[in-house]
């Protein structure tokens, strides 16, 4: 094609968009770090301690009675002791939840005031592993 039909682009037609995608990205930027400070945290407990002295493996879940944070805690082994740290706030009351593979092991609801009282160690209730042991559920092999 010749330049006549084609005529070269002035060097502002090329600086526009890039200059609209910068703008773009620094908006961005701009409207998460704006959101990241206006979003409040939520509390944290800086460390529960767990103990198992059942015979499973369990899988532990932490809810409040509203039920709007719920965290996994994470697994624990049979016959063990576990910190969990920086654990999300469950307010007043706290439901404990625990599992082993597929099966429910029931739940233990605790006051904040108690678990404080107890300096935020927990022990599984001895109710949990009578219900996996009724659900059919084995003990865990390795401690």
């Amino acid at each position: 094609m010749s330049s006549v039909l084609d005529p070269p682009r002035s060097p502002v037609h090329r600086r526009r968009p890039m200059a609209l995608l910068g703008f773009g990205l620094v908006a961005v930027v701009a409207a998460v770090f704006v959101g990241e400070r206006l979003t409040p945290a939520p509390s944290v407990v800086d460390r529960l301690t767990v103990v198992n002295p059942t015979v499973y493996h369990l899988e532990i879940d932490a809810v409040g009675v509203r039920r709007s944070h719920s965290v996994t805690l994470g697994p624990i082994g049979r016959n063990q002791i576990k910190s969990f740290e920086g654990v999300i706030d469950q307010g007043r009351e706290w439901i404990f939840r625990f599992a082993s593979g597929p099966a429910d092991g029931g739940e233990l609801r605790v006051s904040r005031r108690q678990l404080e009282e107890d300096q935020w160690r927990v022990t599984v209730p001895d109710d949990v592993a009578r219900r996996l042991q009724a659900a059919g559920i084995p003990p865990s092999i390795y401690e």
